[in-house]
């Protein structure tokens, strides 16, 4: 029975993020907006919008186009990092600003993960609106490795000692909010570790879903004559960010130049700042690597599905503890295509790969590249360890296992943590069980 009750106001957060449509940060959130808005009146919040597209829903930006100067309107990147402490301190001018103007706007909010995860909360908290923080893990910043005097001096005079107080400003907001959702038990985990929260603040291990029309299984060989792919090669995919940062496809491109194994080739779809770096690595040893740039999503599962291996190239030294916290996006959209994957030997992808039952843990280390190419497994290995694959997402093993998840699943979670923050429930004995999102 339908009544006239106004849905909850939620606003979803982005306050580190220059929206453009093909941005990591919008694509893990805004395919879990529609199903949020059958229920929810939800507004998506941005620092600023770059390119328009895809722009259909409710939104809101921070800065005021109209009061942009020159140099903010030729700023095309798409992440906000305040790096000194003037710039720190506009920006949080900022933040209070937009709360002060919308407090009475919403009734929740969701902040999405960003380096200084918990300043848009805390501005918000003034006006005791209950906040959530969608937290992906605790970096390590690291040091610049260009000399102080170089460049702009005085800017990086400014920002002496940031990064280090940057952690700390992180743990004191986040201790601040109303709830956590972690990406995943291990971070939930670290964050009760390192008194980031107690186990009586409500902490929910959500992942991220996968757009089950697009990652599916698909026929090799027809994916390898679309794309004009030869069907005996042995066919390496990886799909991401060439920024070399989270994701650091290097030393498998060095270590393909290096070993050269028969008939292997590695196709690359996804850009970034770092790509060209990439490509000198490829030239300089001669590595059988193709760049194809930036796809659509459609495209990019075609290249999966084309493969024999798809490759998630981690670097767990940026995170805290070197403990790799993240959910992984790419794998469980590698996985809902059927494909074995090669990552990185961690408690998360141990699980992800229940083992090495659907893929391979290899460090991400040239040498550990080159010994896994001079033992590359079998046309039949491969063949036994897809059909494993697809027999457990029909099954439902991995659904349940919360490895592929449809963005529904996803927002029916994310609809338990804002039903329990709005109803006042704040304990950790009536925050959604473990074993209801992720069990790991």
């Amino acid at each position: 029975m339908k009544t006239n009750q106004k849905k909850p106001r939620i606003c979803i957060a982005l306050p580190g993020i220059n929206y453009l449509p093909y941005s990591p940060y919008v694509l893990s959130t805004l395919p879990m907006v529609p199903y949020l808005a059958d229920d929810y009146d939800i507004t998506v919040v941005y620092r600023k919008i770059l390119e328009p597209q895809g722009l259909d829903y409710k939104y809101l930006t921070l800065l005021d186009e109209s009061q942009m100067s020159e140099k903010e309107r030729q700023n095309k990147q798409g992440y906000h990092n305040p790096t000194d402490y003037v710039n720190l301190l506009k920006y949080r001018k900022v933040l209070e600003q937009f709360a002060a103007k919308h407090a009475e706007d919403f009734d929740l909010i969701l902040e999405k993960e960003w380096p200084l995860l918990g300043a848009f909360s805390v501005a918000f908290a003034k006006y005791n609106v209950p906040t959530v923080l969608l937290a992906e893990a605790v970096y390590k910043f690291q040091k610049k490795s260009e000399p102080f005097w170089k460049g702009n001096v005085v800017r990086k005079a400014l920002g002496l000692g940031l990064d280090r107080l940057r952690p700390q400003l992180r743990k004191g907001w986040t201790q601040k909010a109303t709830g956590i959702v972690a990406e995943t038990e291990q971070l939930k985990e670290f964050f009760i570790d390192r008194g980031y929260a107690t186990k009586q603040k409500p902490i929910y291990p959500i992942p991220y879903g996968v757009d089950l029309q697009i990652f599916a299984p698909r026929d090799r060989q027809i994916c390898r004559e679309e794309l004009g792919i030869k069907s005996d090669a042995f066919v390496l995919t990886y799909v991401g960010s060439l920024n070399r940062f989270i994701q650091e496809p290097g030393p498998i491109i060095e270590a393909l130049g290096r070993e050269k194994p028969k008939n292997v080739v590695l196709h690359i779809v996804g850009d970034g700042n770092k790509r060209h770096e990439l490509e000198e690595i490829a030239s300089k040893y001669n590595a059988p690597v193709i760049f194809h740039g930036r796809l659509p999503q459609e495209k990019a599962a075609v290249y999966i599905g084309a493969s024999d291996i798809c490759i998630a190239p981690y670097n767990r030294y940026l995170y805290a503890d070197d403990k790799f916290t993240c959910a992984s996006l790419k794998i469980p959209e590698y996985m809902a295509c059927g494909r074995a994957v090669l990552t990185i030997p961690c408690e998360r992808m141990e699980y992800l790969l229940d083992g090495q039952k659907y893929g391979f843990l290899v460090e991400n280390e040239v040498d550990s590249y080159r010994e896994f190419f001079r033992n590359l497994p079998s046309k039949t290995e491969l063949e036994k360890m897809e059909a494993t694959i697809l027999n457990d997402l029909q099954n439902s093993t991995l659904k349940d296992k919360c490895i592929v998840l449809s963005w529904r699943d996803i927002a029916e979670m994310h609809k338990q943590v804002i039903e329990d923050c709005l109803a006042g429930k704040f304990s950790w004995s009536n925050s959604p069980k473990s074993a209801d999102l992720v069990t790991q």
